[in-house]
């Protein structure tokens, strides 16, 4: 396995539900990837602002860190570990 650093914007549909975000699907250098499962997630500060950071296992077995900045709306994603 291999880990690469991102710091990419991406675009994502997420659930949410009871004060809670879930990345469901994500675009990627348009190509839609499918995420089949959330690891954990974590809240981060930047001063006033929340950086809610998830990891996820997409469809293809890769697991990626998102990051949702609840100050300006947008997601990232911030590296990728590659399966095999």
């Amino acid at each position: 396995m291999r880990w690469e650093t991102l710091a990419e914007p991406i675009k994502v549909r997420a659930d949410f539900q009871g004060g809670e975000a879930t990345p469901l699907v994500f675009k990627r250098g348009g190509r839609a990837i499918r995420v089949v499962r959330t690891h954990t997630r974590w809240v981060d500060r930047e001063g006033r602002r929340a950086l809610h950071y998830f990891s996820v296992t997409a469809e293809t077995g890769d697991v990626y860190q998102l990051c949702f900045d609840a100050g300006d709306l947008t997601w990232r994603a911030e590296c990728v570990m590659y399966e095999g």
